[in-house]
């Protein structure tokens, strides 16, 4: 049965001993594809009578951009990670409180990653809301948590 993106989260993740939990840094607005479609590497010979081809690895552009918007505490949470390579989770997913607020669960899945965050202040608009991007770059790659 098909959802809606209501409930999606960026969460990042924090590691003690063996246990990882993740945490909710933000609200986001917009996330990039997860799970980037996979290259193609040609493997056509003189013999072939057309172009073949084997899955490659994962095409990721450079990095994975999220929309948020603007607050001075998401800027300051973010400017608190020094670019070090964290621990990042998209869950997919979540549960209403009877106060209206959502609790993570990834019922819908839950796409782990790790990498660096930067983040930059989208252009101004008239009467806009103020919004911001931030990227992170992928130092490992994207995977489906099964558990």
């Amino acid at each position: 049965m098909p959802t809606i993106s209501y409930a999606t989260f960026l969460m990042k993740g924090t590691t003690s001993g063996s246990t990882t939990t993740y945490t909710k840094l933000f609200p986001i607005k917009t996330t990039p594809a997860l799970m980037a479609a996979k290259e193609a590497v040609e493997t056509t010979t003189l013999e072939d009578s057309g172009r073949t081809y084997i899955p490659g690895i994962r095409q990721n552009e450079g990095a994975l951009n999220f929309t948020a918007n603007y607050e001075l505490e998401y800027v300051q949470a973010i400017e608190q990670l020094n670019e070090e390579d964290t621990l990042w989770s998209v869950w997919l997913g979540g549960t209403e409180q009877t106060d209206g607020t959502v609790t993570p669960t990834g019922q819908y899945g839950k796409y782990n990653f790790k990498g660096r965050a930067s983040y930059s202040v989208s252009e101004q608009a008239v009467n806009g809301v103020r919004e911001m991007t931030v990227a992170i770059m992928l130092s490992q790659s994207m995977y489906r948590d099964t558990n």
